[in-house]
């Protein structure tokens, strides 16, 4: 059975808006940084390829850690929902008060618009269109045109080489959202596409080393946000209606992300501060679980190649990927103070809980033949 062009595109346009990849190519890192960041992103990169191989379903990284244990899915489904949820709707300010910067009034209006405008998309079941139209029009910009705005310029570093180091696991961090491809409706004969989008988004974020972006350029970034954010919705909407049954997310989801954004009018700032904390703690919490199941559930999947598909190989890859995500779980702990420091606790504390006092029923979820034990 063959594709139509609309799902082979559509599908496309899902995964490459996962990695954003005019906000990769803007962020004018030296060179050895960029490469450095591609590389050590390759093996999550390869964990998502593998996994979509295997099966691509609207549930995401929950059927894979599920597949292994039901407590462990659970605890991942309850903070990749807190993270994701809390993501969509802060950066909804973030792209209209902090990229754009346009007039408070403007911005304003925009914080109420966008979500009511991105829930009708996903609602309505636009989203994988306008998805396609965002990551195409983000990659026309991220070439580096003098036309479209781009200046000659290498960035250089002088900084010493712990920092250095440093700086090249935080830019590790950037490409993260590439684990929400697992969350399309897809079909695993198109699992290719994780590697093709992570190789171009990769190559223009090189790229962009040599090469600086104008102003227009760097607020156009918000098409990479607003494809981000849109991304995440569809996700949200796949996992919870789709996925999982709960039909009532069709309503209660839009209603609170425009209710939530509407709320953030009466101090942005404030908004923004309170929710990014727990949403970045809740999100390293959720992907380090399925990264550190990888091999589990990989060594059992169907082969794919005779490189790829061996336990080594899937350790490997699981432990690299775990140590960035511990690595961006320690930054938020450490970094945090007050407030905001019991607020990444409680966002790594709660779903834990959560998830392991009231797992999902198993049988609820999954077909009576499902081949992956509890």
């Amino acid at each position: 059975m063959g594709f139509t062009i609309n799902k082979r595109f559509t599908l496309l346009g899902f995964s490459m808006s996962t990695t954003a990849p005019l906000v990769l190519a803007t962020l004018h890192e030296p060179v050895l940084i960029s490469v450095s960041t591609a590389l050590l992103t390759l093996p999550l990169a390869l964990i998502v390829y593998l996994y979509v191989n295997d099966y691509w379903g609207p549930d995401g990284l929950f059927h894979y850690v599920s597949s292994v244990s039901m407590r462990l899915g659970s605890v991942q489904l309850y903070s990749w929902l807190l993270s994701y949820f809390l993501y969509i709707i802060y950066t909804v300010d973030y792209v209209d008060y902090m990229v754009l910067k346009l007039p408070d009034s403007v911005s304003n209006a925009l914080t109420i618009v966008l979500p009511v405008v991105f829930s009708i998309i996903v609602v309505v079941g636009l989203s994988y269109l306008v998805l396609l139209a965002l990551s195409l029009a983000q990659v026309i910009l991220a070439l580096p045109i003098p036309q479209l705005g781009w200046v000659r310029s290498m960035a250089i570093t002088h900084t010493a080489l712990p920092q250095l180091f440093i700086n090249i696991l935080s830019s590790s961090l950037l490409i993260v959202c590439i684990t929400l491809v697992p969350y399309a409706d897809g079909d695993t004969r198109l699992s290719k596409y994780v590697i093709y989008v992570f190789v171009l988004s990769s190559a223009l974020m090189i790229v962009g080393s040599f090469f600086k972006a104008s102003l227009v350029i760097t607020q156009l970034t918000s098409l990479g946000y607003i494809g981000l954010i849109l991304a995440e919705y569809t996700a949200l909407y796949n996992l919870l209606y789709y996925s999982l049954g709960f039909k009532r997310s069709k309503l209660i989801i839009p209603a609170l992300v425009i209710l939530l954004d509407a709320a953030s009018l009466m101090n942005y700032d404030e908004f923004y501060n309170i929710t990014i904390v727990p949403s970045v703690a809740a999100l390293y919490l959720t992907l380090l679980i399925p990264l550190l199941t990888a091999s589990f559930y990989l060594n059992r999947s169907k082969p794919l190649t005779k490189v790829l598909n061996t336990r080594h190989v899937h350790i490997v890859l699981s432990i690299v990927a775990s140590l960035i995500m511990a690595y961006g779980a320690y930054t938020v702990l450490t970094q945090s103070i007050g407030v905001s420091l019991y607020e990444a606790v409680m966002a790594l504390i709660t779903p834990t809980l959560l998830g392991i006092v009231r797992p999902l029923n198993r049988k609820q979820h999954f077909p009576a033949n499902d081949k992956y034990p509890t």
